[in-house]
């Protein structure tokens, strides 16, 4: 019995070794991949690059009317209906149209990104409503971005009313926050690899 039992243990141990060997064995060959794939991150540096740059020209073409913030995945615009729109309106203001010419010229030069464009509400009033109003709003803002040259299968929208706050809905400046409209800039990549940019590098 003392044999077997002995025998047994020693089973065990040499299982447990080959499961830690092969597992150590994995990790090593899954770290050996990512370092094999030179094209993956030479593909993720030029789209970061584009974004960098793209972000740069939309700050430029906004000048301080909007907040751009560059993300991990991509670019944010942040407009106020206060500016954008008549009060309690889908409507945009002529103020609103002059600076979406200038995005959306600014957008016609990187046909190989997406455009994502949410409406949002504050708390206050028919939620109904509110949900209603900040998805004609986004629809406002992709109407008239089409009307400007980019093309529909680009733009996608959503309206959320008051379900995503980014402030306190307890203070009439934190309400005037959440009244927003959310513009969400992403790359196409597998356009923008395809792209004549990055054929002509080759």
């Amino acid at each position: 019995m003392k044999v077997l039992r002995l025998l047994s243990g020693v089973a065990i141990v040499i299982v447990l070794f080959a499961s830690c060997n092969s597992a150590k064995k994995t990790s090593q060959d899954t770290a050996s991949g990512r370092k094999k794939d030179p094209e993956a991150a030479d593909a993720a540096s030029k789209i970061a690059k584009m974004l960098d740059k793209l972000s740069t020209d939309l700050v430029s073409a906004t000048t301080g009317k909007a907040e751009v913030f560059r993300t991990g995945e991509g670019i944010n615009i942040t407009f106020q209906p206060d500016f954008y729109f008549e009060s309690n309106s889908e409507q945009l203001t002529p103020d609103a149209k002059n600076l979406l010419n200038e995005v959306s010229g600014v957008l016609n030069r990187y046909p190989y990104t997406e455009v994502f464009i949410e409406g949002h509400a504050d708390s206050s009033g028919n939620q109904l409503k509110n949900k209603k109003l900040s998805e004609n709003r986004a629809k406002s803002v992709a109407l008239y971005m089409k009307s400007q040259g980019l093309v529909s299968d680009r733009l996608a929208i959503a309206g959320y009313g008051a379900t995503r706050p980014v402030e306190s809905n307890e203070t009439p400046e934190g309400r005037r926050k959440n009244r927003r409209v959310l513009v969400k800039i992403r790359a196409n990549e597998k356009k923008f690899l395809a792209s004549k940019i990055q054929v002509a590098s080759k």
